[in-house]
């Protein structure tokens, strides 16, 4: 466990927020108290109040020992107090002396005062000029320049390339991964190595000049749905002799923010019969374009939360049954397309879904057509996630 002790940051790119933002990322518990509120955006520190010791003691003093206590903007007397409180515990000092924008938080005598109490001191090199240097000091250099950044420590120099850009609240995030790593079991220099890794990682899919550490949940975002379409396949195979049409079968599901077919899990060259049973050319992929894939961007840009949809070969019974079991049905009339949407790659399925929406009035869970020149006939099923519309494929197929 590690306990976070540091200032709260109202635009949340540094401070307690960013603090366990990166801590959670590494899969740790974090618990926080707030040691400073300060008024601030990413621009611009206008004030600050740091707590007196006595108030926060009373809220760290229910929590359980922590392994780890990583300490940001706080008054310096603080650090000393925790560790009378811990003695076991490593503690990582994050010292502020000032914001970027050239707000006076601490005073180096008074920091210098404290930093034997802590295992780690980090500051960057700007204020590590300030302070009588020791053992226990890591100094980063991401206020220097040149392509790559540097960080010092115990007379070794560890560097990374540089993310191009200012970013606010890089410090934090470096801390908070290097105190996450301690907590895991590295050893300081290992730690240091990861904690920039992970950094730069979280740099390259930042916007702006923000830390954006909660971009990481999108990787995991992309795990989960290949994995919910790797899970499901077996299901799908199993119906897929009464479900695979003769051009083939795709389970689409997208990202939440998807906004093209490649931020879609799909299965690369469809499922399809061999010898009358469904088999999967490949395993879950956001490689490869799909018709499918293509139509759920479409129904997302309207209903965002019908994420997933599937093509089902056509039959008369299917739709009959879909339609007695309340599924929301649309048929769609391929001979009234208009010639400029026939003619253009992927525009009659967004015509096809923005019919269907202005006809029911709600998300439809099937559209289905009877087939045209060179098209099968062919059933889409709509949803939420591949469950909800096997669910949905399952009603078609009851007799």
């Amino acid at each position: 466990m590690i306990l976070v002790v540091a200032g709260l940051d109202p635009s949340a790119g540094a401070g307690i927020f960013q603090d366990i933002k990166v801590i959670s990322a590494l899969g740790l518990r974090a618990y926080g108290v707030v040691s400073a509120f300060t008024v601030q955006n990413e621009k611009r520190v206008f004030s600050v109040n740091f707590r007196e010791w006595d108030v926060m003691r009373r809220e760290i003093e229910v929590l359980p020992t922590p392994k780890v206590i990583k300490i940001g903007l706080s008054l310096p007397a603080v650090v000393k107090k925790l560790r009378e409180m811990f003695p076991s515990s490593r503690i990582v000092w994050n010292v502020i002396l000032s914001s970027s924008s050239g707000f006076k938080f601490l005073d180096p005598e008074t920091v210098d005062k404290f930093t034997e109490y802590a295992d780690y001191v980090i500051l960057n090199s700007e204020e590590a000029r300030y302070l009588e240097l020791k053992e226990n000091f890591i100094v980063t250099g991401g206020h220097e320049t040149g392509r790559s950044v540097r960080v010092r420590f115990r007379g070794k120099d560890f560097e990374i390339p540089r993310v191009s850009g200012e970013f606010h609240g890089t410090g934090c995030a470096f801390s908070s991964a290097f105190s996450g790593f301690l907590a895991l079991n590295y050893s300081a220099e290992e730690a240091i190595l990861a904690a920039m890794d992970l950094v730069r990682k979280i740099l390259l899919r930042s916007q702006g000049d923000s830390v954006e550490t909660e971009k990481l949940l999108r990787e995991w975002y992309k795990h989960d749905v290949l994995n919910s379409l790797d899970e499901i396949l077996p299901e799908f195979l199993e119906i897929g002799p009464l479900t695979v049409p003769e051009v083939g079968q795709n389970i689409s599901y997208a990202l939440p923010w998807a906004q093209t077919e490649f931020e879609v899990g799909k299965f690369p060259g469809r499922i399809r019969l061999k010898e009358g049973k469904a088999v999967a050319v490949s395993s879950a992929s956001f490689k490869d374009r799909s018709h499918t894939a293509r139509m759920a961007i479409a129904i997302m840009q309207f209903h965002p939360h019908m994420r997933c949809t599937v093509n089902v070969k056509y039959k008369k019974e299917y739709v009959e049954r879909a339609e007695k079991k309340g599924l929301r049905v649309f048929r769609y009339d391929r001979s009234k397309e208009p010639s400029e949407v026939r003619e253009k790659e992927g525009e009659s399925m967004k015509w096809m879904i923005e019919q269907a929406i202005s006809q029911l009035k709600s998300p439809p869970d099937v559209i289905y057509d009877e087939g045209w020149w060179g098209k099968e006939a062919m059933i889409r099923v709509f949803g939420r996630d591949p469950r909800e519309v096997l669910e949905k494929i399952k009603l078609m197929l009851e007799g």
